[in-house]
């Protein structure tokens, strides 16, 4: 009888572990590698992540450098929707300039990385690429909250 029972049981525990390794192998490791212990990273859309620079810097991001930057500190807020990374920061440097303010939206499709030093020209930005409310940007430190206990960000779960 314990035979009997326990056959099943292991073909059961057996069919649903590799079914789980089997849908995590279809996601690309940029979305679920986590960075080191000293230097923790949040993915935004491949290529594009946050990473802890220092504790004066804050998170980072890395650019392609089409518009002439190649990245920038001081990450407060940030959010993904519909293949556009946006990001708000604060007290770092734009275009060779410091800044106290900015708001970077990347399309990776595109190859767009426009930046903004007012709300007002990151809104009407927002608006011609038919983003028409703007969109809730969650705290940076939510944000990392979020995906140390999960394997992805799922960007519609952050509060």
């Amino acid at each position: 009888m314990k035979t009997t029972l326990l056959f099943p049981l292991t073909i059961l525990l057996l069919f649903s572990c590799s079914g789980q390794s089997h849908k995590r192998s279809n996601i690309d490791e940029f979305y679920t590698a986590k960075g080191e212990w000293d230097s923790a990273r949040l993915p935004f859309i491949k290529p594009y992540e946050a990473i802890i620079v220092t504790k004066e810097s804050g998170w980072g991001m890395n650019l392609e450098g089409i518009d002439g930057d190649t990245g920038f500190s001081h990450i407060k807020k940030a959010n993904v929707i519909d293949g556009v990374i946006l990001v708000y920061y604060t007290n770092s440097i734009l275009h060779g300039n410091y800044v106290k303010e900015g708001w970077y939206v990347v399309v990776p499709a595109k190859k767009i990385e426009r930046v903004f030093s007012t709300h007002k020209k990151y809104l009407k930005y927002l608006e011609s690429i038919h983003i028409s409310a703007e969109p809730i940007l969650y705290d940076i430190e939510s944000i990392a909250d979020y995906y140390e206990y999960h394997d992805i960000i799922d960007w519609k779960k952050i509060h």
